[in-house]
């Protein structure tokens, strides 16, 4: 231990010398015209270095402290309890209240867009047809509480799951 307590004391030695005192006698040499841009760089980097080593030290002497390994594991484990309550309340809460608000859920959502992406596709299709300057004749759109539907010939393009119960049985 003795070993490790003097290894963070030649850094912080060797931090102290370099920032107190290299680093502000290179800053003063280089406003007075005594010295140059490099003395000035290179005292800073000592100076950053010397930081970085402390702090490294420091860092090790805590981290190999058994009282530190414990408090953090705890602290640890007391988070991710905490989280998974949090968790558990949160989906108790909104489960119940979602439904109750009348807000869609994931599903439906999921089930909207596909029908939009269906409608998209029938649009499509029709902008199409329109472009091509094919007789009007065969179809024709119908704007409906659902959307738009086309029509060729009287019969409805749009296939609905109830039609495919009714052509199985």
């Amino acid at each position: 231990m003795g070993a490790k307590q003097s290894q963070v004391a030649q850094e912080l030695g060797k931090f102290v010398r370099a920032f107190w005192l290299e680093l502000p006698l290179a800053t003063a040499n280089r406003i007075f015209g005594k010295g140059d841009d490099a003395a000035l760089s290179k005292a800073g980097w000592k100076a950053y270095d010397a930081f970085i080593g402390l702090t490294n030290e420091a860092t090790n002497q805590l981290y190999q402290d058994p009282t530190v390994g414990a408090v953090t594991g705890r602290a640890t484990e007391m988070a991710l309890r905490a989280q998974h309550i949090g968790g558990s309340l949160t989906s108790a809460f909104f489960g119940n209240l979602w439904p109750a608000l009348g807000l869609p859920t994931a599903h439906e959502i999921s089930a909207l867009r596909a029908e939009i992406a269906a409608l998209h596709a029938e649009i499509g299709d029709a902008v199409e047809v329109v472009e091509r300057g094919e007789a009007q004749a065969n179809r024709s759109f119908t704007l409906t509480d659902d959307g738009v539907r086309i029509f060729t010939n009287g019969h409805d393009q749009r296939v609905t799951e109830q039609d495919d119960d009714d052509e199985a049985a």
